[in-house]
């Protein structure tokens, strides 16, 4: 399993805990994006998505694209006989502000905190390490490190975003 699938899934995989477990969202917002890979190809899913219709099979129209920036390999002894990778990834979080709001000041802003905070929660709840099982592929990471937050909106589509770093490590690998 490469690192943005390990990402993907465990976003999907922990998402309904972390609803129930972050506290201060307000019902409305508490709901589930699309979580894809920027690499996707399938049709609405990554390549073009139009944040104003929800997808079928998804439980809203929010988006968090993932994406891999660089990797990292280090060989920390002297024989080369182990290394630690480190991969950065960015998570690209989408909301529009529109309809579903039914009049509420700031839904968008809202919408956009909510998802944020959801990310967070995963990322720093499963910061010493996770293993993610995709049907008989797993991967596990011993550090998870939530880096950079900046904005990302669009004020004439409506559109708020986020773009989060996130820092994914494995230690003392063996070289064969």
């Amino acid at each position: 399993m490469d690192e943005v699938t390990y990402v993907v899934e465990l976003l999907k995989q922990n998402w309904a805990n972390a609803i129930s477990s972050v506290s201060g969202i307000a019902a409305v917002h508490q709901v589930t994006p699309t979580i894809v890979d920027v690499r996707n190809l399938t049709k609405n899913k990554a390549v073009k998505y139009d944040l104003s219709n929800k997808v079928a099979g998804e439980s809203s129209s929010d988006l968090i694209v993932v994406f891999e920036d660089n990797q990292d390999v280090q060989y920390p002894t002297i024989a080369y006989d182990v290394r630690n990778e480190t991969y950065s990834v960015t998570l690209h979080i989408r909301c529009i502000d529109d309809d579903r709001g039914n009049g509420v000041a700031n839904f968008g802003r809202d919408r956009l905190r909510a998802l944020y905070q959801l990310v967070r929660y995963i990322v720093e709840n499963k910061r010493r390490g996770a293993t993610v099982t995709l049907n008989s592929d797993s991967a596990r990471f011993n550090l998870l490190e939530l880096g950079g937050r900046s904005e990302s909106n669009d004020r004439n589509k409506r559109i708020f975003g986020y773009k989060v770093s996130v820092t994914l490590k494995r230690y003392a690998i063996a070289i064969p």
